[in-house]
């Protein structure tokens, strides 16, 4: 029942259209939607053929020039490491499938390409870095 749960509110957040949803990329992990703030922190959400999941990122929220770089997690209901402990997702579940991830804008204002570094648990950063260019649509 718990994980119905966060699948209900995980799905509710991706497919929201809150007023961050203007900031949408792609990148060579799936799409990835600027979904919300909560306080100083901005939730994204990202979706590709294999995860569906949300990206924390403390600081981030309503900065909009001069990004800089930024730390945070992500968090998906399932991924190929398990991890130890736990951490919040939406609506006040939490999961055992999460990682470190470390962002750098490398345009420092809006619309913005970025690049990542993330990894499982408290583990190693990854050595293929995520990167993610602005979507414009069509």
């Amino acid at each position: 029942m718990k994980t119905i749960g966060w699948l209900l509110a995980f799905w509710a957040l991706a497919f929201s259209t809150g007023a961050m949803a203007d900031e949408v990329w792609t990148s060579n992990y799936g799409k990835v939607v600027y979904e919300t703030d909560m306080g100083p922190t901005a939730v994204w959400s990202y979706r590709n053929e294999n995860y569906n999941g949300l990206i924390y990122l403390a600081g981030l929220a309503g900065i909009y020039k001069n990004r800089g770089s930024y730390e945070g997690y992500w968090v998906q209901y399932s991924s190929d490491k398990r991890c130890d402990t736990e951490r919040p997702t939406q609506a006040g579940q939490t999961s055992h499938y999460w990682g470190r991830f470390h962002i750098r804008f490398i345009d420092k204002d809006f619309p913005s390409r970025w690049e990542a570094k993330w990894g499982y648990c408290n583990d190693l950063m990854q050595s293929t870095p995520w990167r993610a260019d602005p979507y414009f649509g069509k």
